[in-house]
């Protein structure tokens, strides 16, 4: 046991934890380069109007993927800067997220799904930033209006509306301008998409968006591979990991940080529904769905440290390198 001790809190404390994670997802990006598959399902709006070097697998599409992992990577560490997720100064949000990405070959082509993480990624400054505000109607605009370019862009997140005014009142946020404020922030993109598609003559756009709410595509578990199915079970383990950690160990948290982590394993929760109800789209679900895995793994690795615990953050290490050397000869 002596072998394992001591192993995730240096993990989670050591300033060079980071800037050595992420020279390693650029090697491994690199090494792994055009071996991957990409998707068009989901792609509807906008998305579809963009010249093929974008949409399509290739040199500069693998360099926008790998370009919006470390921005993503930025932004939660700054997300735990601002608002002190954690108890110990550490990057492990951070670099959990790295490398649940970096192990998945398939992830890594630019497609819809990076930029819905990236919105999903910045709405949570404004929704965190919320808690228990009197006057939270500019986060609330600010919150959806990330939603609603989201939704863009993948459709059926509208179905994730509920939850998000289901955080504001967890957060003690929710009156009617808040409320007033959702809606407009929530509209606002579809409103000018709407409003482009008419003018140019690409009404089609704007119907496709609305038919993509409201129609689902139910099975489609059999279009997994080996690889994708295990990435999206490892994903669920360490979210649902670090939720029961949480709740076993929520009162050495500030209360602030308890009602800001219930929103989030609120938001995992409806994340996971949806990519259990929509498993033809999980190639879109999966990079945002990291966001959520990231934050709870992150919490777990920085403030448990117990003999348990350092068994499992190395065997999630070592089982994440073997499926990445897998992935690379197999793809």
């Amino acid at each position: 046991m002596a072998l394992f001790s001591g192993f995730q809190r240096r993990l989670a404390i050591s300033p060079t934890s980071l800037p050595t994670v992420s020279v390693i997802v650029v090697i491994a990006w690199v090494i792994g380069g055009g071996a991957n598959p990409t998707t068009r399902d989901g792609m509807v709006g906008l998305w579809t109007l963009l010249p093929d070097g974008v949409t399509h697998v290739g040199w500069f599409n693998h360099l926008l993927a790998i370009l919006t992992t470390i921005l993503t990577m930025y932004m939660l560490r700054e997300l735990n800067v601002t608002h002190v997720l954690l108890r110990l100064n550490s990057r492990s949000i951070s670099f959990t997220f790295a490398a649940l990405m970096t192990s998945c070959l398939f992830l890594h082509g630019f497609q819809p799904g990076y930029i819905v993480m990236l919105f999903m990624t910045l709405s949570f400054f404004s929704l965190f930033n919320a808690y228990q505000q009197e006057n939270s109607a500019g986060n609330a605009y600010v919150t959806f209006l990330y939603l609603g370019l989201s939704i863009v862009l993948y459709p059926k997140l509208i179905w994730i509306t509920p939850i998000y005014v289901l955080s504001f009142y967890i957060l003690r946020a929710l009156n009617p301008r808040s409320a007033f404020a959702s809606l407009l922030g929530l509209v606002t993109p579809i409103w000018i998409v709407g409003s482009i598609a008419f003018c140019c003559g690409k009404i089609a756009v704007l119907d496709t968006i609305i038919n993509q709410m409201i129609t689902f595509k139910w099975g489609g578990y059999n279009l997994h591979s080996a690889s994708q199915t295990i990435m999206i079970w490892m994903a669920f383990a360490i979210f649902a990991l670090g939720a029961i950690d949480f709740y076993m160990r929520s009162y050495l948290d500030k209360t602030r940080i308890r009602v800001i982590y219930n929103v989030i394993i609120l938001l995992g929760a409806a994340y996971f529904l949806l990519l259990l109800l929509q498993p033809i789209s999980s190639l879109t679900l999966l990079p945002f769905t990291f966001v959520i895995t990231a934050l709870m793994g992150g919490h777990y690795i920085a403030n448990d440290d117990t003999t348990l615990s350092n068994i499992l953050v190395c065997m999630f290490t070592v089982f994440l390198i073997i499926l990445y050397i897998l992935n690379t000869w197999i793809l």
